[in-house]
């Protein structure tokens, strides 16, 4: 007979479980030994309590990138014990807070002197990386040599959930404590500078200012102005996270600009620093890796339809062989969904993706366009004015109810026409005073209409100067 258990069940399946075990325990075989005259008595186990049974294997079927051994020392059972179905399922608690399974059932089959338990498993999603980020005291291996003591199976990472991120914060602590180095450890789940999911441990309270910050591999772009640029990370308190992603945010762009679209970094390494100017400080290596600078080669559209090839080449504005500066692709791109505004395409979308040619140096983009729905005019508003004047610049609107949108054409209504309107009131002998105009638009996402208003406010008069 198996015992058979899904992980969560109600009393009423607890209580019919125990009947059977005893049922099933009180037809268990009895082994019966006759003593021999020339021996001593074999001593025999602690007799077992009614629905008690002696563990003698504990198996686990599904595992793929769980450990049979770190499973079993996650479950908190041994061979030896005497357990009954209570501390199964308390073991199979343990296992789901572990982290490394989202799901789990078990059986229990053997006899009540010999019982085997086996946990069906289904592990959980891919371990996510651990990020040490301010531990300047010690090295990588160090720390996860620590962590190895608590956790014999840590690669590195750890499950999205569960226990293990407990065990790593408390090993930390050990690991602190055993150098007399003040600070708490702090645990939060984060993103590292890929954007990918990590767990963070911090040390809280450390005082770790930067007083140095070094760029090996620099050449390029000069390390001191690499140095210049690094404001945002000079005399605040060290985290190795907010460091690369200071990087990512600041620096490489400035190889970018330079053509230089390969251009990396590695793992911010620091070491404590003391000395005059810097007492109780940490200097700071960022390791750079230029790459080489790449030269324009060409663009390829793709899902353009209101725009040809060439003429979105015209507004990208590259010309072959130039310096394939991300900054100018950047302004590029901006112009073309300019382009698109001012033909009612008010949402475009424009996806870029690098094809390098490392032989020769030279990089083709491929554009991705989604042009969006064509908006068209609807209603125009125009706010602050007396009705006569109101009804007089809106004769001068240009831009007709079911025309195609055209985003650009209030910028020049207001530079051109709003002007003319006001030297024509002015040779009508009627003076307008001075307003500031604020414009807005409504795009209606259902009818592909777009309305605006136009807000005539008064303009604040200026205070005169106090008198002497």
């Amino acid at each position: 007979m198996i015992l058979f258990r899904p992980r969560g069940y109600s009393n009423r399946m607890r209580a019919r479980t125990s009947f059977l075990t005893l049922c099933f325990f009180a037809l268990a075989p009895i082994a019966v030994s006759r003593a021999q005259p020339t021996q001593q008595p074999t001593q025999q186990p602690p007799a077992l309590a009614a629905g008690q049974m002696r563990l003698a294997k504990i198996e686990f079927v599904g595992l793929e990138r769980v450990k049979q051994e770190e499973a079993l020392a996650a479950s908190g059972l041994a061979a030896g014990q005497v357990i009954d179905i209570a501390a199964v399922d308390a073991a199979s608690e343990r296992l789901v807070q572990s982290g490394l399974f989202r799901n789990l059932n078990y059986s229990v089959k053997g006899t009540s002197d010999a019982a085997t338990v086996v946990f069906k498993v289904e592990e959980a999603a891919r371990n996510v990386p651990v990020v040490f980020d301010n531990f300047v005291w010690f090295t990588e291996e160090e720390l996860r040599d620590a962590v190895r003591r608590k956790v014999p199976s840590f690669d590195g990472a750890a499950p999205p959930g569960g226990a293990m991120t407990e065990a790593i914060k408390t090993a930390l602590r050990d690991l602190l404590q055993s150098r007399k180095i003040e600070g708490a450890i702090e645990y939060m789940p984060a993103a590292d500078a890929a954007n990918r999911l990590a767990h963070l441990f911090t040390v809280k309270g450390a005082g770790l200012r930067v007083c140095e910050v070094h760029y090996p591999g620099a050449g390029g772009i000069p390390e001191r102005e690499l140095v210049e640029n690094s404001s945002g990370i000079f005399n605040n308190e060290y985290s190795r996270t907010f460091v690369a992603s200071y990087v990512e945010a600041t620096l490489l762009p400035l190889y970018r600009e330079r053509g230089r679209l390969r251009a990396s970094y590695r793992t911010p390494q620091a070491q404590p620093l003391s000395n005059a100017e810097c007492e109780a400080g940490v200097s700071v290596t960022i390791p750079i890796e230029e790459g080489v600078i790449y030269t324009w080669e060409r663009a390829v559209w793709n899902g353009n339809h209101a725009f040809t090839a060439a003429e979105l080449d015209a507004a990208l504005g590259f010309k072959a062989g130039e310096v394939a500066g991300i900054k100018k692709i950047e302004k590029g791109v901006v112009e073309i969904k300019k382009a698109y505004g001012r033909k009612g395409h008010l949402t475009p979308g424009v996806r870029s993706a690098p094809d390098f040619d490392d032989a020769n140096r030279r990089v083709a983009f491929r554009f991705e366009v989604d042009e969006g729905p064509q908006y068209r005019m609807g209603e125009l508003f125009i706010t602050g004015l007396p009705e006569i004047e109101t009804n007089n610049l809106r004769g001068r609107w240009r831009l007709l109810s079911k025309e195609v949108f055209d985003t650009g054409y209030i910028g020049e209504f207001l530079k051109n026409s709003v002007p003319e309107f006001g030297k024509d009131m002015m040779r009508a002998g009627q003076r307008l005073p001075p307003f500031k105009i604020e414009s807005s638009i409504t795009p209606n996402r259902e009818s592909h209409t777009v309305d605006v208003t136009l807000n005539f406010k008064p303009a604040p008069t200026p205070t005169p100067p106090p008198i002497p």
